[in-house]
């Protein structure tokens, strides 16, 4: 099990909190979040070049 390297929980995939901005596979952010802490474990961005 991973463990928050700011608050120190214990975080599992299900647990993840997630924030999503973007229309769908066209250009999407998505921002990872502790369910403990709310701190900020990652940030994901993606764009279609189709």
């Amino acid at each position: 099990m991973a463990k928050c390297p700011f608050c120190k929980g214990e975080v599992t995939l299900d647990d993840i909190e997630l924030e999503k901005k973007g229309a769908g596979f066209i250009k999407q952010e998505i921002m990872y979040s502790c369910p403990h802490c709310k701190s900020i474990l990652g940030v994901s961005r993606g764009k279609w070049s189709g």
